[in-house]
């Protein structure tokens, strides 16, 4: 009888165990991990979210920075920069680089209920950037750039842009051709200012894309050639990107690397003008006023003409004297 007793016993201990080895398995917060990373690379944001909140229950660093990726840029779910910065911080003090530079991040700008704090903004992004996390050394580029809570220093800069872009990333690579491009933290150099323009652009990065155009419109470090910086003046453009919305209104108006269109020039500067980028909101004012595109419109010019001007563009407050002086000796 003892026999049959401790064969059930065996048996029972058996399953009991194969139970909890499939729970665990089942519950391994890599695993968990790794199926939301599945979705999410899928774009399946709703699936991934709660794999990725099952994988952090167990605070698997990884997970828990992925949750606050998806909070911050409301990928799932709301935006919540409190969430954010609740889970960026428990990755963060794991160790976790995605941690460490987004709360750094948070820190940056006061954002998620933390208090705006350059010292400790400075902290976790460095320590994101010592584990060659290629974002944060874009923030802690542009940290020195901007000078918050540190000197302002181009060199630092520079060399953290630099440190970005040897690993492929956009960012970095426009930053770093920025740097050239302006001569700040390394000598001015065109040719490399649109080598690293270049990479920036063709991972589809809208500024690389923008000042690439820029780069071709004006024939720095390239021979100047409009149908090129047209090509890429409209690829920024077509990602809403303000500014290449205005060039490439400016290349209709012109009629360079493309045929002289009016109604096209008008549409790009309205729809960066929608944005309030004061360059364009010049140009739709001055294309109102000309009737250029446009039907003529005294009053649509001097709208647009003012946006400009109290951005403080000095091109739409002259423009502005000389309209109200036309228009009050009936020139309009």
């Amino acid at each position: 009888m003892k026999k049959y007793y401790i064969i059930g016993a065996v048996t029972l201990l058996a399953v009991i165990g194969g139970s909890v080895a499939f729970y665990e398995y089942e519950h391994n917060p890599k695993i968990e991990y790794k199926k939301g990373l599945h979705y999410y690379k899928e774009k399946n944001y709703k699936k991934a979210l709660p794999l990725f909140k099952e994988s952090a229950k167990h605070n698997y660093a990884p997970a828990e920075a992925k949750l606050g990726y998806m909070y911050k840029h409301g990928l799932g779910a709301s935006k919540d920069d409190d969430k954010a910065a609740y889970w960026f911080k428990k990755a963060a003090e794991q160790g976790n680089a995605i941690g460490e530079a987004y709360l750094g991040y948070m820190y940056l700008f006061g954002k998620g209920g933390v208090s705006k704090d350059y010292k400790k903004a400075l902290y976790w992004t460095k320590k994101a950037a010592k584990q060659g996390y290629a974002k944060a050394e874009d923030f802690l580029g542009a940290i020195y750039i901007g000078g918050s809570g540190v000197p302002h220093d181009y060199k630092k800069a520079a060399y953290w842009f630099k440190k970005a872009a040897e690993q492929g990333d956009a960012l970095g690579e426009y930053f770093l051709g920025l740097m050239y491009q302006a001569g700040k933290g390394v000598p001015r150099d065109y040719n490399k200012a649109v080598y690293w323009f270049k990479k920036a652009a063709k991972q589809g990065n809208a500024e690389g894309e923008f000042y690439l155009g820029v780069m071709y419109a004006e024939g720095l470090g390239v021979p100047q050639d409009y149908n090129k910086a047209v090509y890429w003046l409209k690829k920024a453009a077509e990602q809403g990107y303000a500014e290449g919305e205005a060039a490439l209104g400016v290349m209709y108006k012109a009629g360079k690397g493309v045929p002289q269109n009016y109604s096209k020039a008008v549409y790009w500067f309205k729809k960066a003008a929608g944005q309030g980028y004061a360059r364009a909101e010049y140009y739709l004012g001055y294309m109102y006023a000309e009737g250029l595109g446009v039907p003529q419109d005294y009053n649509k010019a001097v709208y647009w003409l003012k946006k400009a001007a109290e951005q403080g563009y000095a091109k739409a407050k002259a423009n502005l004297e000389n309209l109200e002086l036309a228009h009050l000796f009936g020139g309009y």
